[in-house]
């Protein structure tokens, strides 16, 4: 869990770098938005399963935060989208229909 937290911070620090000195393209953006919102599903998910029975409970937040990154997950351009976006750059070739 530490290591997809930290990870995706560090993404997320050099997308705003990039973007503060005007250099930031939509696919580093959507590389960026993909991994970390799959991450983040990935960490609350361990979460909620680590607590067992009372991470379904709104007093112990898991299961908000399961929720929120749901939101997250589908919001940030849904992660099909993101992922067309950076295969585009990768190879040159859209296959947006």
């Amino acid at each position: 869990m530490l290591g997809n937290v930290t990870a995706s911070m560090a993404m997320a620090v050099r997308v705003a770098q990039l973007q503060d000195a005007g250099e930031c393209r939509d696919d580093q953006a959507a590389l960026a938005k993909s991994f970390c919102t799959s991450r983040a599903r990935e960490t609350v998910a361990w979460a909620r399963e680590l607590m067992g029975g009372n991470g379904i409970l709104l007093e112990n937040d898991a299961v908000r935060f399961f929720a929120d990154v749901e939101a997250l997950y589908s919001y940030e351009g849904t992660p099909e989208i993101n992922t067309l976006v950076v295969g585009r750059a990768i190879t040159g070739v859209g296959a947006f229909v």
